[in-house]
């Protein structure tokens, strides 16, 4: 069965969810931060369930839990799983690159400087 265009792009909506809640900055490695992600991304489709697959990355990462958003999108997906975990094995690297870019538009980035000025005005 081919996967709806719709299911693709709430399967990477869910994974730049788990990416944007990822400490990037507390990994200590010499790896890019996108090797590891694309990597674990693989890694975690071998899992039976979606819902494994997202236990399974979010436990690589560090993470005890993922968005409320993010859950429900994996409520949602369930019925589509079996495609969702064929196409994030064999397609690990634009899948999870697409996530990466969905990840920065959904949550943008600060300037130093605006992180700076909330930070002093937080104490």
């Amino acid at each position: 069965m081919r996967l709806p265009d719709e299911q693709r792009e709430q399967f990477t909506e869910l994974l730049g969810h788990i990416y944007a809640s990822v400490r990037w900055s507390k990994m200590h490695t010499s790896k890019n931060a996108w090797d590891i992600w694309n990597h674990r991304v693989r890694a975690a489709a071998t899992r039976p369930t979606l819902g494994a697959m997202v236990s399974r990355l979010c436990n690589q990462l560090g993470l005890q839990s993922i968005p409320q958003a993010a859950a429900a999108l994996c409520e949602e997906l369930r019925p589509y799983e079996n495609e969702l975990l064929a196409l994030a094995y064999s397609e690990h690297i634009p899948t999870a690159m697409r996530a990466v870019m969905k990840a920065k538009a959904m949550y943008p980035r600060k300037p130093k400087k605006e992180k700076e000025e909330e930070q002093d005005n937080e104490l």
